[in-house]
């Protein structure tokens, strides 16, 4: 099994949030030594992304962005995201078995366990991809051009929350496939996919302030 991530130098959310100090780690390290005892591979446009603050340097490589993909990012809003094109750009350059595990994860996602991406990993046997979602139950809507609009729920009807249909949210912590189920898909979503549930601590996801103060609050806690 390997590891990839993406590492950006800038974020417009939360500026320079990869690299702020979670647990007396930069946030990126705080993600990337989890998985240290494989081979992990950084893409990254940062300088700043060095072995200095990790343990077993030696498992993992670090990479520049090309720049027709730091170009690519940067008309993102049209263009759409170059991640895929970096994932196959890894996959080609640095994977030879087509069967092989591999887990696209983003370092946002500072709590995931080595544990649980191992046993998804294991759901490979039967599907094509694994992500990793949190399931909700509350009621949601979504902004239309004049109103917000009931997704899961009637809005005559006063339901119990535990009757709702669930709402599978997308996290980053990780998407788990092979190289041969990318290439026959081109995406890191395959199909067959198995969309695993995480708690509520490994499902949070640093991309705001809010995110990042909640995570500094749960760090301290189990440090505890």
């Amino acid at each position: 099994m390997k590891f990839f991530t993406i590492i950006k130098d800038s974020s417009e959310r939360l500026p320079g949030k990869n690299f702020l100090n979670l647990g007396g780690k930069p946030l990126w390290v705080h993600t990337v030594s989890r998985f240290e005892e494989y081979e992990v591979y950084i893409n990254t446009d940062s300088s700043r992304v060095d072995k200095e603050h990790l343990q077993n340097s030696d498992m993992v490589r670090i990479y520049s962005r090309s720049q027709e993909h730091i170009d690519w990012e940067l008309e993102s809003q049209s263009r759409g995201s170059p991640v895929n094109a970096m994932f196959e750009e890894f996959l080609d350059t640095y994977v030879q078995d087509e069967d092989e595990p591999i887990v696209l994860f983003h370092v946002t996602s500072p709590f995931i366990r080595l544990e649980t991406v191992e046993l998804a990993a294991k759901l490979l046997d039967e599907y094509s991809s694994v992500q990793s979602v949190q399931n909700i139950r509350d009621f949601a809507w979504m902004q239309g051009e004049a109103e917000y609009e009931p997704i899961n729920f009637d809005e005559g009807l006063v339901s119990r929350t535990q009757d709702l249909p669930a709402l599978y949210l997308s996290r980053g912590a990780f998407f788990i496939l092979t190289k041969r189920s990318f290439k026959i898909n081109k995406s890191r979503d395959a199909r067959p996919r198995y969309f695993y549930e995480l708690d509520p601590i490994e499902a949070i996801e640093i991309d705001t302030e809010g995110d990042f103060n909640l995570a500094q609050a749960v760090s301290m806690g189990i440090g505890k």
